[in-house]
């Protein structure tokens, strides 16, 4: 892999790793209806979920929550 491919892999996180990084303030419920009808970005890869911390960080900051 090179270092472009290798820097977005290294900026996905799990459920559970976004859990954690919001100090489980929020459900998983919840976080499934913000993917599901506010568009919270996120990735499928094989039927996994797959966040991005910093288009989440910025999607929370831009006042989606």
């Amino acid at each position: 892999m090179d270092s472009v491919t290798t820097s977005f892999f290294s900026d996905l996180i799990t459920m559970e790793e976004l859990l954690a990084l919001l100090k489980n303030q929020y459900s998983k419920p919840t976080i499934y209806r913000w993917i599901q009808r506010e568009d919270m970005p996120h990735l499928k890869i094989k039927g996994k979920l797959w966040i991005s911390q910093k288009a989440v960080c910025t999607w929370i900051k831009g006042g989606c929550l």
